[in-house]
């Protein structure tokens, strides 16, 4: 007879999320992940398997919350650049909420994990791709709308932003707050100008 899960794994999951992105993969414990689940070390591995497992599930589970909370509707087949502000503007406004202070947890383990682990770079390089590609649509339908000069490179902006919100998220966890990141976004979002 199958075990019956006594656990919501999707909370679990969540609350594991959490010690990943605060700790990190290397410095967090299956003890550690047990103590915030409130789940035994068994039930864990039987859900998840490994600790790198649980760890690629727990990524995943922060790209789709993040995906939920801030590019919902920058992800929307006719965003622009007033959904491009938007996404700067929730960032700023989020940057010293709780877990956003520990900075983002697809850049701690692109600098932390991905270089020794395959898995975790191809999945981090995945959310890297997809980010730069929505950006890089809307940078386009602004250019269609007139919003954003023709002469900008999408692609090429799409990219910078990306790089752009992660340097930022290296920012707030080594402790810079909200008004310190206004200055870069504000010269990074300048390559978005308008037709002259």
């Amino acid at each position: 007879m199958a075990r019956v899960i006594e656990f919501d794994p999707e909370q679990a999951l969540a609350d594991a999320m959490k010690v990943f992105w605060r700790c990190g993969f290397n410095n967090t414990s299956m003890e550690d992940i047990v103590t915030e689940t409130g789940v035994n070390r068994h039930s864990l591995y039987g859900t998840f398997g490994n600790k790198k497992a649980l760890l690629v599930a727990a990524l995943r589970h922060y790209e789709t919350s993040m995906r939920e909370l801030m590019w919902t509707d920058l992800r929307k087949p006719d965003a622009g650049r007033a959904e491009i502000l938007d996404f700067w503007q929730s960032l700023r406004e989020h940057a010293e909420e709780e877990g956003f202070c520990d900075g983002c947890l697809i850049v701690n383990l692109a600098s932390e994990v991905a270089p020794h682990e395959p898995e975790i770079a191809t999945e981090v390089q995945r959310i890297n791709n997809e980010h730069a590609a929505t950006f890089a649509a809307a940078i386009r339908n602004g250019q269609k709308n007139g919003d954003i000069s023709p002469d900008v490179d999408a692609d090429g902006a799409g990219r910078m932003l990306v790089s752009l919100s992660r340097g930022l998220a290296l920012m707030l966890r080594s402790g810079a707050k909200a008004p310190d990141l206004d200055g870069a976004i504000d010269a990074g979002l300048s390559i978005l100008k308008t037709p002259e």
